[in-house]
């Protein structure tokens, strides 16, 4: 397993925090949202990344470039900075980087969670999978529905009223997309042939898209925490445990 971190984004959320740095360079508790970020999945096993650059590009390089050689790790950076291509789209772009790893863990670098992604890789092998994406039960404005057996369906803006995917119906049950999932290297190949390598894209349009001929499925996290570090306000409040 190859982890691809989004780190590419302008942060505007973030401003003035983000009008001197890139968001994965914020701090909190005393670190950079990445170095958490990369701590963690340390932990876990991970030794191989690729990071997508845009915003402040070269400061996230050498942060992250000084962090691996320290660590021993290895990171490679798919450049971004021309234009921003959506999850979908940064993903395709980075295909050549993911070399011949069989999945890949993609993860949001501004994600504050204890998940054990384990989980993850033990929920594609007894599914058959060829994605799983990590969700939760809590409020948002926009919602993954999953069917009786667990496989993605369709998807909801509850503001706009717009919907995607299946209609929906009785026995889909709504879930909170956390900004993390595994998946085969192979389905990334399918969608660089459909949708190109340049192109942005939503990677969530892509699994509705895909669900059609391949078995994407969700995988709540019922323990642990989770946060979504998209406030200046989530700076200043203490670190989960």
């Amino acid at each position: 397993m190859i982890v691809f971190i989004l780190a590419a984004g302008l942060g505007t959320r973030l401003r003035p925090l983000t009008d001197s740095r890139p968001k994965a360079l914020v701090e909190y508790g005393g670190k950079p949202l990445l170095q958490h970020l990369l701590e963690r999945l340390q932990g876990l096993g991970c030794r191989d990344f690729v990071l997508n650059l845009h915003h402040f590009p070269d400061m996230l390089r050498d942060f992250a470039t000084d962090y691996a050689n320290k660590t021993n790790i290895n990171i490679s950076f798919s450049d971004e900075t021309g234009l921003l291509l959506d999850t979908g789209g940064a993903l395709t772009h980075a295909l050549p980087l993911l070399g011949k790893e069989e999945t890949v863990l993609v993860h949001n670098v501004d994600i504050m969670t204890n998940l054990d992604i384990r989980l993850l890789e033990k929920r594609m092998r007894e599914t058959a999978a060829d994605a799983v994406l990590s969700v939760r039960r809590r409020e948002t404005s926009r919602y993954l529905y999953a069917d009786g057996a667990g496989r993605l369906r369709a998807w909801k803006n509850l503001k706009s009223g717009q919907t995607k995917g299946d209609p929906l119906q009785d026995g889909f049950t709504p879930f909170a997309f956390s900004g993390i999932h595994l998946l085969k290297t192979e389905l990334v190949s399918e969608w660089a042939r459909q949708y190109g390598t340049e192109n942005p894209f939503s990677v969530i349009d892509a699994y509705l898209e895909s669900v059609r001929t391949k078995n994407i499925v969700l995988e709540e996290q019922k323990e642990g925490y989770w946060k979504d570090m998209g406030k200046i306000s989530d700076f200043y409040e203490p670190m989960p445990v």
